[in-house]
């Protein structure tokens, strides 16, 4: 029986705000047709992956950023996110504080150009817009539990939660190691292109991360002032 629209309006609603765990903020959504994340090969970073070479051996990666992961408890960050739309044919910044811990905790803290706040909790989203607080439970739905995860893994670097509905090429530079991953489910390729992951070969913690929809809009995200295994309240956590 093919689904209602209703349904899959519904379906699409929910993931709109699973994605708000690491995307833009309310009110520009309200002010501009907003088609979400991310970037395809053909912007700024396929400029930068041209320089990179195809990783000829990828356990010595694997095994080393497994390793580090086991020992990241929590991570505290600056991030400046970049939205591309090219409907508008500009870029929209936003700066603000991200911060993880174990297991499935991640709060980002938006303070330009505007206050905002995304927390997820376990199962639990919470968003907070001009005072306004929506909580919602990500499980009662398969396919939003399934985007937390995957976007969960990105935001952190954990690639071990990636199953086999992803296609991931490896590559790498002086600096950098590239992570390419697309989706091979068509129930996530309707909503994401594709993903790309820079690590920093020096403690394998995510440098950036690019998020397409389609070939030519995406958001970014730079992590810097990287703080490791020091976040000890988990109060920013907190979801009620």
């Amino acid at each position: 029986m093919e689904r209602s629209y209703l349904t899959f309006t519904k379906e699409r609603n929910l993931y709109t705000l699973c994605r708000d765990l690491i995307e833009v903020h309310i009110r520009l959504i309200m002010r501009t047709p907003f088609i979400y994340l991310l970037f395809s090969f053909l912007s700024i970073a396929s400029t930068h992956a041209q320089g990179m070479k195809k990783m000829a051996q990828k356990t010595e990666f694997e095994s080393r950023l497994a390793k580090e992961a086991q020992t990241v408890e929590s991570i505290e960050s600056d991030f400046t996110q970049v939205k591309y739309l090219d409907v508008f044919d500009e870029k929209v910044t936003s700066k603000g504080k991200f911060y993880y811990q174990k297991t499935h905790k991640i709060c980002m803290e938006y303070f330009r150009p505007m206050d905002y706040l995304i927390v997820i909790n376990g199962s639990k989203l919470k968003i907070v817009s001009d005072g306004k607080k929506s909580i919602m439970n990500l499980s009662s739905n398969k396919m939003m539990a399934q985007m937390q995860d995957m976007l969960t893994a990105c935001m952190i670097g954990d690639l071990s939660k990636m199953s086999s509905n992803y296609l991931l090429e490896y590559f790498e530079d002086a600096r950098y190691y590239l992570v390419k991953i697309k989706p091979t489910n068509k129930a996530v390729q309707a909503y994401i292109a594709g993903i790309e992951i820079y690590l920093d070969k020096k403690d394998m913690s995510v440098h950036k991360l690019r998020l397409s929809e389609t070939a030519t809009n995406y958001t970014e995200y730079e992590f810097y002032n990287k703080k490791f295994n020091s976040l000890k309240n988990e109060t920013k956590f907190a979801i009620r």
